[in-house]
């Protein structure tokens, strides 16, 4: 459900960029960025020894190449900048030490073209949850390995489907989850792949786009959220792909193409809740209809 696009034109600047990679490049320095996130803030003195540097001129080499990036200096205190953060990030999630165990199991959930059990797995922060049988794709994701290494199969499943249908939400809202910029989401019509309807939200900054169902975007909508506590159900109580609505959209309905209206229904033992949306996938009327 979610594809990187790489676009040469946005406003990054590739050279500024690299230079500041490059000032990470040295152990050295990861440790003061680590001294400084465990201490600090700390003093030049009190920061070298928690480096563990023993050349004072060895350690301010170091120090001056991350200043201004990732490290500040303030009243004779040096404290980590939100970049020098962002970079222990990395760091912390553990993406360059031990690969944690791949994980390859059935899930609860069929295919919604050809009815084949689905199956999910995880390798080297990768998941993807798809059909063996056919070529439809239900999720493709990144979870941090530190999310793998924590949990056993199960629970690791279940907490990246929290953070995934929470960042579909998130997108739809005008949020990337990625970057934080701006997102803008459609419906797109009878695109060339197994959603009929999807909603596809695209940054406006880092360029990624999100393809999902418009289902998987409803399940923060007040309306969604009542039907599912009428029922017994949260969507946290088990992964959003086991929630027909979520992956498969074929019993959906186009009510108009101008404007765009679509209907979707969500149905839980003897009652379905239709809810319609527009072009944006803002809610625009829901009606729950009992079977008789």
């Amino acid at each position: 459900m979610t594809d990187r696009a790489v676009d040469r034109d946005t406003d990054v600047n590739v050279a500024q960029a690299a230079s500041a990679f490059g000032s990470l490049a040295d152990e050295n320095r990861i440790g003061i960025l680590l001294a400084l996130w465990q201490s600090g803030p700390l003093s030049f003195a009190e920061l070298q020894s928690a480096a563990g540097f023993s050349d004072s001129g060895h350690f301010n080499y170091h120090l001056d190449e991350l200043l201004d990036r990732f490290v500040e200096k303030t009243d004779g205190q040096y404290r980590l900048r939100t970049p020098g953060t962002s970079a222990l990030d990395v760091v912390f999630d553990e993406r360059f030490g031990e690969s944690p165990p791949d994980v390859d199991i059935d899930v609860e959930a069929d295919c919604p073209s050809c009815d084949t059990q689905l199956h999910a797995s995880y390798s080297d922060g990768r998941v993807v949850i798809g059909c063996p049988d056919c070529p439809v794709l239900v999720n493709i994701g990144y979870f941090p390995p530190r999310g793998r290494l924590e949990r056993d199969p199960a629970e690791f499943f279940a907490a990246y489907s929290k953070q995934t249908w929470r960042d579909f939400t998130l997108a739809r809202e005008g949020i990337c989850p990625h970057c934080g910029g701006r997102t803008e989401t459609t419906v797109e019509v009878d695109p060339d792949w197994h959603l009929r309807y999807p909603a596809v939200s695209v940054c406006q900054s880092c360029q990624v786009t999100i393809g999902t169902t418009i289902g998987v975007r409803l399940l923060a909508d007040p309306a969604v959220v009542a039907f599912l506590h009428d029922h017994g159900e949260h969507a946290d109580d088990r992964p959003f792909w086991e929630f027909n609505c979520c992956i498969d959209d074929s019993d959906a309905v186009l009510q108009s193409e101008e404007p765009l209206r679509v209907t979707v229904p969500i149905t839980l033992d003897e009652e379905t809740l239709r809810v319609t949306v527009d072009e944006r996938t803002n809610v625009l009327e829901t009606e729950r209809v009992t079977r008789r």
